[in-house]
């Protein structure tokens, strides 16, 4: 949905920067504690060893993590950059969360676009001559303007990023059982557990109301038949 984002607000641009910030924190952190563990001499126990083996998947985890949130960064400056001044400003605003990964061979490419992107509005800033301080409103207003002006020619182009739902085969084993011990339990209808087969319902109905129902497990599938005795 990235590239097709339109006038995302000011709170929302910088919460996807204060992630990005979030998120390379914690990745610097990680990185600092293996790089101090792979300095201890040898003769690490197996205790260490995996310790080590899960802050490098940690790390790798992380390292994904914040890929993807350039990624949105960029398919946003990519397609839709003069629709979302709110993005260039929580961008500029924050831009020196992103200067420690410049170089990072993972995100070194994707940088370049958002460093381009910082770099043509700067200039544009620093050309104003403006009495007083800058506010919000003025440098929005600087960076609304000059969004005519930008041209996408000189930004790298990437793939955009395309997420599938998979679903589990035969969902309906989980979620009919559920809803119906839902019903039993909260809707307060006399039902008579003694003739439900669909799921187990061993206690009394007045013992099960206001409990919260256990999700069934596939193995307690005892068919597919539900009998309910509703007193006329």
């Amino acid at each position: 949905m990235a590239p097709h984002v339109h006038r995302l607000s000011g709170y929302a641009s910088q919460r996807l920067v204060s992630l990005f910030d979030m998120l390379a924190r914690k990745y610097n952190k990680l990185a600092e504690m293996k790089n101090d563990k792979m300095h201890v001499p040898n003769g690490e126990s197996k205790e260490e060893n995996s310790l080590q083996e899960d802050m490098a998947a940690e790390l790798h985890i992380y390292t994904d993590f914040l890929r993807i949130v350039l990624e949105i960064l960029n398919a946003i400056l990519t397609y839709s950059l003069p629709r979302n001044p709110e993005v260039i400003y929580a961008i500029m605003h924050r831009q020196e969360v992103f200067q420690p990964f410049k170089s990072h061979p993972r995100f070194n490419e994707l940088l370049d676009n958002i460093f381009m992107v910082l770099d043509f509005f700067n200039s544009r800033m620093d050309a104003q001559k403006m009495d007083g301080e800058w506010s919000v409103e003025k440098v929005l207003q600087v960076i609304i303007v000059n969004c005519r002006s930008w041209r996408v020619d000189g930004l790298k182009m990437f793939t955009q990023l395309r997420f599938t739902y998979e679903q589990e085969s035969h969902p309906e084993e989980f979620f009919i059982p559920y809803v119906w011990q839902l019903v039993l339990s909260r809707s307060g209808l006399n039902f008579s557990p003694s003739s439900i087969h669909l799921f187990p319902a061993d206690l009394p109905l007045q013992d099960n109301i206001g409990e919260e129902a256990e999700k069934p497990q596939k193995g307690d599938m005892k068919g597919n038949e539900l009998k309910i005795e509703v007193p006329v």
